[in-house]
């Protein structure tokens, strides 16, 4: 009655094990990455409700692409600082992860709410810039790591 695929199975543990060692490396919870995920999920998907109730010609495939984009670099970004951080010899790197993945989810929450409130009110929240402190907080993370770079020095090339 029940058939058991050994390949679908290896793979299965190999693609788990993969994940595993990826969130161990970059010292985050299975549990954030999955919010995250399912924060920008959302978000993309009530933008594009909202838009369409706003104006059904304003949602066009290529905003689409440029949207999904947009959420899949917030969703790299920790990953890639952390990279860095781990690369440069950055010691217990939990705290970093922690503030970047925790700005990240805040920062969809609150726009998922602004989506909700427009769509029921056809007004718009007032906008936070959290992914821009989040970027000031990763170049002062990065600035601290980094060596010394005088702007001479770039200049003599």
């Amino acid at each position: 009655m029940w058939e058991v695929s050994t390949g679908g199975t290896i793979a299965s543990i190999a693609w788990g094990l993969c994940l595993a060692w990826v969130l161990e490396y970059f010292q985050v919870s299975c549990e954030t990455v999955i919010i995250l995920f399912v924060m920008l999920a959302l978000d993309y998907i009530f933008w594009i409700l909202d838009a369409y109730l706003r104006d059904k010609h304003s949602v066009t495939s290529s905003q689409m692409r440029r949207g999904f984009w947009r959420k899949m670099t917030r969703w790299m970004l920790p990953l890639i600082v952390i990279a860095i951080l781990r690369w440069v010899g950055a010691g217990d790197l939990q705290m970093a992860s922690t503030v970047i993945y925790s700005i990240l989810i805040i920062t969809e929450g609150y726009s998922i709410i602004g989506h909700f409130f427009s769509i029921n009110t056809g007004k718009d929240l007032p906008e936070i810039d959290a992914f821009e402190m989040l970027i000031k907080f990763i170049t002062n993370l990065l600035k601290g790591k980094l060596p010394d770079v005088k702007d001479k020095d770039l200049n003599e090339e």
